[in-house]
């Protein structure tokens, strides 16, 4: 199944109303990075816009980030709660965000370029079907150069499962790397966030550890067993998941069990390990 790469103005408009919030200064309050310079530039023009009852409102939605999911969910089925459509309407017609898309829209073709390329390194969509089980819902993957900077979102509608997800931070006061110059980083990025999305549907408690544990074999597979086992140690000191080795070899003993023809339903027939381990 082939991951589709696209630009969602429904979701780039959540990215220019947590700009025109505080939600970048609370980025770096939270873990200074340097942002991308088109996330940049939306700080600065929306900054002016600050004030309005719609940025208020994103930000509340937003909280410390646990908001980000829902949000990104209510924009993708435009099913916003209470009186936001009316605030947002009012946003768009101030605030002009189409005559900012339409200065950058160099960057983001080269970002929807970018991040076909690196996708087309391996086949995610296979992996992450004979994995999980097939899918009704189509995968598709979101550029974003806006906000939240640091951070991978999924969410779904009826149709189509979506994962909007920066490029790979830089070090230092660099600009993010572009997803064409690290990916190894960036299909761990998609991966993950695509796999943690899935097994959050059945298994929430273990949906993290089991999301960098598919991210694991789909590297080892895309990009090499090298680039796979750097990624595993590194996320296992950073995040502090000493039981991240055990969940993956015990993944990779499933994936390889799915391939065969067990489980054939997919993450519910084998969920139960998990909450047992």
């Amino acid at each position: 199944m082939t991951i589709e790469v696209r630009t969602d103005d429904r979701l780039r408009l959540v990215g220019v109303l947590l700009a025109a919030s505080d939600w970048p200064e609370f980025e770096q309050h939270q873990k200074p990075y340097k942002a991308h310079r088109v996330a940049d530039a939306a700080h600065k023009y929306f900054a002016p816009h600050r004030e309005r009852s719609a940025a208020k409102a994103i930000r509340l939605l937003a909280g410390n980030g646990e908001g980000l999911p829902a949000m990104f969910a209510y924009a993708l089925n435009q099913n916003w709660p209470d009186d936001f459509l009316p605030r947002q309407n009012r946003f768009l017609a101030a605030a002009n965000p189409l005559a900012f898309f339409l200065q950058h829209q160099t960057d983001f073709a080269q970002a929807e370029a970018d991040a076909t390329a690196v996708l087309a390194r391996a086949d995610l969509g296979q992996f992450l079907n004979e994995l999980c089980g097939k899918q009704s819902r189509s995968f598709t993957f979101v550029p974003n150069l806006l906000y939240p900077g640091r951070q991978s979102v999924a969410a779904s509608s009826p149709t189509e499962i979506v994962v909007s997800a920066p490029p790979p931070i830089a070090w230092g006061t660099s600009h993010p790397w572009r997803y064409s110059e690290r990916p190894d980083e960036a299909l761990a990025i998609i991966s993950e966030a695509f796999a943690r999305f899935l097994f959050a549907e059945v298994a929430p408690a273990q949906a993290e550890v089991l999301g960098l544990a598919a991210a694991v074999l789909f590297l080892r597979e895309a990009e090499g067993p090298e680039a796979g086992d750097q990624f595993m140690v590194m996320e296992k000191k950073t995040r502090g998941l000493k039981q991240l080795p055990a969940v993956v070899a015990l993944l990779e003993n499933i994936l390889a069990e799915r391939r065969a023809g067990k489980y054939p339903s997919g993450i519910q027939d084998y969920a139960a390990q998990f909450r047992e381990a």
